[in-house]
C-alpha cells in the first residue's frame, strides 16, 4: 500500500472512530449513580434531543418546540432499558408549575397551565390536576394537550419507544438525593427532563419565594433555572395505579416509588 493510500485509510478510520465517539455518550450514569448499564432504547432517537440542543431541530425539522432547546438544553446523555425493563435516562431538569395553585391562579406565567395530563377525580364527578407544589412528578415527551405543531408521528414517540405512560412511578436521583416520583404530565416531543415544583424542592431547590397563610405558593423565583445536567430518572413500566385521589397521591407516590426502587436495588444492584 502506498503512503498516500495509507494516509487516506488512516484518515477514514479516524473519521469513523471520531463519528462513533461523538454518537456515543461519554459515560452511562453520573458519578454516584450505581445502576446496570442496560441497553440503549434507541441511540438515534436519543441523539435527536442533542440535535435539538445544538441545531434547533428534531428529526431534521424545526418548529415551535425546538427553538427553546438552545437556551435550556436537554443534555440527554443516556436513554437506556435496564434489566427487567425499567427505563432510565440522564438529562437536565427544568421546572414545571402545571397543576399548582400558582399555575391555576391569576399570576401564572404564559407557559404555565392549570391542567396536567394526569387528572384526578375530585369526588364530585369532576377532575382536578396534579398539584406541582405538593407532588413530586416528572414530565415525559409527547405533543402536549394543546400542541398542533410537528408531524403527527412525533406524538407519543417517547411512550412507544420506552413503554412508559402517565401514572407510572419511579425515582429521580440528583444532588446526592433520591426522590420518589410519578409521571404526572407530558410536554413537547423535543424536550426531555422536567420535574414539578415539589420535586425541585425535595432536591434542595425551593423555587417558591412566598407562601400565603395557608402555605400555598403565591410567588416563584424570577429565573426559573434548570438543573443543567446529570439528573438520573428511573421509571418502572406498567406501575401506574388507578386508585389515586388528590388526597392520597403524594403518599402513594412516596410509598410506590420507594418500594419499586428498593426492590430493584435488591435484585439488580449495579
Amino acid at each position: 500500500m502506498t503512503a498516500p493510500a495509507q494516509l487516506t485509510k488512516f484518515a477514514a478510520l479516524a473519521l469513523a472512530l471520531g463519528g462513533l465517539a461523538a454518537a456515543m455518550p461519554a459515560y452511562v450514569w453520573p458519578t454516584g449513580v450505581d445502576l446496570p448499564a442496560g441497553q440503549p432504547v434507541d441511540e438515534a432517537y436519543r441523539r435527536e434531543f442533542a440535535m435539538c440542543d445544538t441545531a434547533g431541530t428534531f428529526h431534521g425539522a424545526a418548529g415551535r418546540y425546538t427553538r427553546g432547546c438552545a437556551s435550556d438544553p436537554n443534555a440527554v446523555t443516556a436513554l437506556r432499558r435496564l434489566p427487567d425493563d425499567a427505563i432510565a435516562y440522564v438529562s437536565k431538569l427544568s421546572v414545571d408549575l402545571d397543576g399548582s395553585p400558582f399555575a391555576c391562579g391569576p399570576r401564572h406565567g404564559h407557559m404555565d397551565q392549570c391542567p396536567t395530563t394526569l387528572m384526578l377525580p375530585d369526588g364530585r364527578g369532576g377532575e382536578v390536576p396534579v398539584d406541582a407544589d405538593a407532588v413530586p412528578y416528572v414530565v415525559i415527551p409527547d405533543d402536549g394537550p394543546s400542541d398542533t405543531a410537528g408531524p403527527a408521528e412525533y406524538a407519543g414517540e417517547f411512550m412507544r419507544k420506552t413503554g412508559l405512560h402517565v401514572g407510572d412511578f419511579g425515582v429521580v436521583i440528583a444532588a446526592g438525593r433520591t426522590v420518589p416520583v410519578i409521571v404526572g404530565d407530558t410536554g413537547p416531543y423535543s424536550k426531555l427532563g422536567e420535574g414539578s415544583l415539589a420535586l425541585h424542592r425535595m432536591l434542595g431547590r425551593d423555587q417558591c419565594t412566598k407562601r400565603d397563610d395557608k402555605g400555598v405558593c403565591v410567588a416563584v423565583v424570577d429565573d426559573m433555572a434548570s438543573i443543567s445536567r446529570d439528573v438520573t430518572t428511573v421509571l418502572f413500566k406498567g406501575s401506574a395505579r388507578h386508585d389515586l385521589t388528590p388526597e392520597n397521591i403524594a403518599a402513594v407516590t412516596a410509598s410506590e416509588g420507594h418500594r419499586l426502587w428498593n426492590a430493584y436495588l435488591r435484585t439488580h444492584h449495579g
